[in-house]
């Protein structure tokens, strides 16, 4: 399993971190907002190149990546806490089901239906 979501990430990542430094020392808020707006726009491009699961949303590829990235357990909270820093626009829970619904009915998570912690993990090949 590859450690970048996409050809040339960590790359673009160090680019952007060696930059933000450079602002944050001699520059203002307003550049560095500035900044991070081109990396998500740059991001996103990025993301919609890779056709990894081709039957997702971007926003639910970047889910789905996350999760393989970070595995645990994942609910409508955590998935709005991801979308808060890379979708700022996804705010309602409903979304956040939804998409973790979907990531469950194209085989890529298992849900845990417990009574007190419904939650979703990440399907593993060969069974759950």
């Amino acid at each position: 399993m590859s450690t970048e979501a996409y050809a040339g990430e960590l790359a673009m990542l160090r680019g952007l971190v060696a930059t933000l430094r450079v602002v944050a020392e001699h520059g203002d808020l307003a550049d560095v907002r500035t900044l991070l707006t081109e990396h998500q726009r740059d991001e996103q491009d990025a993301y919609a190149q890779v056709d990894t699961a081709p039957d997702l949303t971007e926003r639910q590829a970047r889910l789905l990546d996350a999760i393989r990235t970070h595995g645990g357990e994942w609910n409508t909270h955590r998935a709005l806490a991801l979308y808060a820093l890379t979708d700022p626009g996804v705010v309602q829970r409903g979304t956040a089901r939804r998409d973790l619904a979907a990531l469950h009915r194209a085989g890529h998570l298992v849900l845990v239906d417990d009574p007190d912690n419904r939650h979703y993990t990440l399907a593993r090949k060969g069974g759950s």
